[in-house]
C-alpha cells in the first residue's frame, strides 16, 4: 500500500522519463506530491444545455456521443476526430486535433461530460478539443471546480491532476502538526481534509477553508521558526544599564539639529531595552536620510557613561570610516572615545569607549573587554556566524540592528519576527524632496545637463554604474568606460572612480576628497549604495537603471538630498521594454521607500527585496505576503505556543516542521 514516504517512482502513472521531470521540479516523494500545490482553480461545475452555451465561451456539457469519425486533412495531413453530442436542449459538433486515439476510445451513445472553447464552425457551433470524461465515474478534469497546477515541459495540469489523485488516500498518514488548540480557535479543518479539498474541492467553501488553513500553515510555521530562535538564541541575561534622562537631555541640547519625534521614539525604546536585565534584539528600520546613525551615538554614550562599550560593525569600510568622522565630533563633545578598526586602517584603539569597524572586529586578535552594546549596520549583510563571533566579544552584550533598506512591515513580520522592531518614518524637517525623472537613453543629455548646472555653485554629483568593466554580454555601462565619458563632458571637473575593485587606501582617499569637495563628481558603482553622506552632493544620476530593483534605486537616490539643497536624480535605463518604462516612472513618483518596498515585494518577491536568496523557509504558495492581519495573527499563534512550552518538547511534529537547522543556515 502507497505511503507519503515512498519515492515518486513507486506510484502508479509514473515511468522513467516522468520521474525525472518530477525530481527535477522538487517531488521526489508522494508527499511532495501532495504538496505541489495549485496555482489557481477554474471552476467548471455549471452544466450548460447546449441550446444555451455562446459562441467564445468556455463551456460543459453532459450529453451522449455520435457520429464519431476520424480523418486526416488535406492541409498539413493533420489528424482530426469529428462526432456530435447531444442532450434534450439540442446537438452541438465535436472537434479534436491530433488526438486520433480518441476514434476507438470514445464510445457512441454513452454519456459524456464534455469541456472545451464553443466556436463557430461551417456546420454551426462546435466544442473544439474538448476534454471527454464517462459521465458513469467521478470526473476529473470537467464538471467541478478542477485545479490548475505549474506547468513545466511535459508535466502537464492533467497528468498532475490523474497523479495527485493516485496518492490522495495516503494523506491519511500525515500527522496533522498544528496544535489542537490552534485548529478549534479558527475553525480549521484537519490537515488530510485540507489537503484533499485544495486539489479536489467539493465548492468553493470547501476550497476556501482549505486555503484559509494551509496558508495559515505557511504563516503560522515561518512566525513558531522566529519565535523559537526569540526564545532560545536570542534570550540571555543581560547588564541592565539604567536609562539617564538628565545626560540624554543634556547631549541632545548640544546637537547642531533637532530630533524628529520618529527618532526620538526609537531612541526612548532603545533605552528602554537596555534597562531590562535581558539582551535586547531590536532592529531599527529607517528610509535613507532619516537619521538613525544619531540615535545610536546618543544610546551608545548612554552606554559608555555606564562603563560599557559599544561596537558598531558595518558592512564596508567606507561605511565604518563615514561612521568614525560623523560621530567623533558629537562624542568629543562628551568626552567619549572613539576608535576605528577595518582591515586597512586603525585608529585609536579596543580600549576606546566605542569601537566603529568592519568584519575586522571579529578577528580573534581583536579584544572588546565590558562590551555592553553592539550595533550591527545593515543586518542582511551579516549572519549568524559573524553575530556570534561579535557576541564572544563581550558577555551577553545588548544588540540593535539597522537597516536602510525599508521593509515592508508584513516582511518585516516575517524576517524579523524574532527581533523587536523601531521604525523611523520620518525624515529631519529641513529636506527638500528629490525631483525625481525617469529618462530614456536619447534624453540622458537632460541629467547631464543638470550636472552643468550644479557644478558652478560648487554642488557635487554622483554617476553610477552597475558593472566595473564592460560586459558584451550585458548592455550597461561599466563604470570604467562611463569615468572617461564623464570625463570628457566634463573636461574642467574633477571626477572620481569609485568602485569594489579598488584597494582601500584609493577607496578611503576618493571618498574623502569627494566629501570635503575636491572632487567635483564622482562615478561609482553600487559600492556607495549604503549610508554615504556628501550633504553638498545634489544631483543623482543613475545609468543602467533597468538593472536594480526599486529597493536599491531608491538607496542611490537617498545619497543626495542629505541637506537643505534641492536634489535630483535621474535614472537612465540602457535598454527600454515598456515594463521597465513602468517600473522606472514608479520610481520616479515614489518618494517613500516604504512604498517603494511594497510595490517590490509584489512584482520581485521577497528574495529580490532584501538581497537575499529566496530559501524554502520563506518561499510561499498560499499565502499572502502582503496581508499584515493574517500575518500578526500567525505570529500572535505563534507567541502563545512558544511561551506555553518555548522548546516544543511537546509537539515533536510540528517541531520537525519549522526545520530550524535551515532557518539558522538562512542567516548565515
Amino acid at each position: 500500500m502507497l505511503k507519503t514516504t515512498d519515492a515518486i517512482d513507486q506510484i502508479t502513472g509514473v515511468g522513467p522519463a516522468l520521474a525525472l521531470t518530477l525530481k527535477k521540479n522538487g517531488v521526489q516523494t508522494a508527499e511532495d506530491l501532495i504538496y505541489y500545490f495549485p496555482r489557481k482553480w477554474e471552476d467548471l461545475s455549471h452544466l450548460s444545455p447546449i441550446a444555451e452555451v455562446k459562441e467564445d465561451e468556455k463551456a460543459t456539457i453532459k450529453a451522449t456521443l455520435s457520429n464519431l469519425k476520424s480523418f486526416r486533412s488535406r492541409f498539413k495531413k493533420m489528424s482530426i476526430v469529428q462526432g456530435i453530442a447531444t442532450d434534450e436542449s439540442g446537438i452541438i459538433n465535436l472537434v479534436w486535433f491530433n488526438q486520433p486515439y480518441l476514434k476507438t476510445s470514445l464510445k457512441p451513445a454513452q454519456e459524456y461530460f464534455l469541456t472545451g472553447q464553443v466556436k463557430k464552425g461551417q456546420r454551426g457551433l462546435q466544442l473544439v478539443s474538448p476534454t471527454a470524461e464517462a459521465a458513469d465515474k467521478t470526473p476529473l478534469h470537467s464538471g467541478k471546480i478542477v485545479p490548475i497546477y505549474p506547468e513545466t515541459g511535459k508535466l502537464t495540469t492533467k497528468i498532475l491532476r490523474r497523479l495527485i489523485r493516485n496518492v490522495l488516500p495516503t494523506i491519511r498518514d500525515l500527522a496533522d502538526y498544528l496544535p489542537d488548540q490552534v485548529i478549534h480557535q479558527h475553525h480549521f479543518p484537519r490537515l488530510h481534509t485540507a489537503l484533499e479539498a485544495l486539489h479536489f474541492p467539493t465548492d468553493e467553501e470547501a476550497l476556501q477553508e482549505a486555503k484559509d488553513r494551509l496558508s495559515f500553515d505557511e504563516l503560522f510555521l515561518t512566525q513558531l521558526a522566529v519565535q523559537y530562535m526569540k526564545a532560545n538564541y536570542f534570550n540571555e541575561p543581560a547588564t541592565p544599564i539604567k536609562m539617564n534622562v538628565d545626560l540624554i537631555k543634556q547631549v541632545l541640547a548640544g546637537l547642531p539639529f533637532t530630533l524628529t519625534n520618529s527618532q526620538k521614539l526609537a531612541l526612548h525604546e532603545i533605552l528602554q531595552d537596555l534597562e531590562k536585565p535581558k539582551t535586547a534584539n531590536r532592529i531599527l528600520m529607517g528610509d535613507v536620510g532619516s537619521g538613525k546613525t544619531i540615535v545610536i551615538a546618543v544610546a551608545a554614550i548612554e552606554v559608555a557613561k555606564a562603563g560599557l562599550k559599544t561596537a558598531i560593525m558595518a558592512p564596508t569600510e567606507v561605511l565604518a570610516t563615514q561612521h568614525y568622522y560623523t560621530l567623533k565630533p558629537i562624542l568629543d563633545k562628551q568626552r567619549i572615545s572613539l576608535a576605528l578598526i577595518t582591515q586597512n586602517e586603525t585608529i585609536g584603539d579596543t580600549t576606546a569607549d566605542i569601537i566603529i569597524g568592519t568584519h575586522a572586529l571579529i578577528q580573534e586578535k581583536v579584544e572588546l573587554k565590558s562590551l555592553g552594546l553592539v550595533v550591527i549596520d545593515e543586518q542582511h549583510r551579516f549572519g549568524v556566524k559573524q553575530r556570534e563571533a561579535l557576541k564572544q566579544k563581550g558577555i551577553s552584550p545588548h544588540f540593535i540592528t539597522l537597516t536602510a533598506t525599508p521593509i515592508p512591515r508584513t516582511l518585516a513580520l516575517t524576517i524579523f519576527g524574532h527581533l523587536d522592531i523601531s521604525v523611523i518614518h520620518t525624515k529631519p524637517l529641513n529636506r527638500k524632496p528629490i525631483i525625481t525623472q525617469s529618462l530614456t537613453f536619447q534624453q540622458k543629455d537632460l541629467a547631464y545637463q543638470r550636472v552643468a548646472k550644479e557644478l558652478p555653485t560648487h554642488h557635487q554629483a554622483f554617476v553610477i554604474a552597475p558593472l566595473i568593466e564592460t560586459s558584451e554580454k550585458l548592455s550597461a555601462q561599466s563604470a570604467t568606460k562611463l569615468f572617461k565619458e564623464v570625463s570628457a563632458r566634463f573636461p574642467t571637473a574633477k571626477v572620481g572612480l569609485l568602485h569594489g575593485q579598488l584597494d582601500a587606501q584609493t577607496k578611503a582617499t576618493t571618498m574623502h576628497d569627494f566629501k570635503t569637495g575636491r572632487l567635483d563628481i564622482l562615478v561609482a558603482t553600487t559600492v556607495i549604495e549604503v549610508g554615504v553622506d556628501i550633504p553638498n552632493a545634489t544631483v543623482m544620476v543613475i545609468e543602467g537603471a533597468e538593472r536594480f530593483g526599486l529597493a536599491q534605486l531608491h538607496q542611490l537616490r537617498g545619497r543626495v538630498g542629505r541637506s537643505n539643497l534641492q536634489s535630483y536624480c535621474f535614472a537612465i535605463p540602457s535598454e527600454a521594454s515598456d515594463e521597465v518604462t513602468e517600473r522606472l516612472d514608479l520610481f520616479a513618483k515614489t518618494l517613500d521607500g516604504f512604498k517603494l518596498a511594497e510595490i517590490d515585494l509584489q512584482l520581485r518577491g521577497p528574495g529580490s527585496l532584501f538581497g537575499l536568496a529566496q530559501s524554502g523557509f520563506i518561499k510561499y504558495r498560499l499565502a499572502n505576503w502582503t496581508d499584515a492581519a493574517a500575518i500578526a495573527r500567525a505570529q500572535k499563534a505563534a507567541c502563545g505556543l512558544i511561551e506555553q512550552d518555548h522548546e516544543l518538547n511537546h509537539y515533536p511534529e510540528l517541531k520537525k516542521r519549522i526545520n530550524i537547522k535551515e532557518m539558522i543556515a538562512h542567516r548565515e
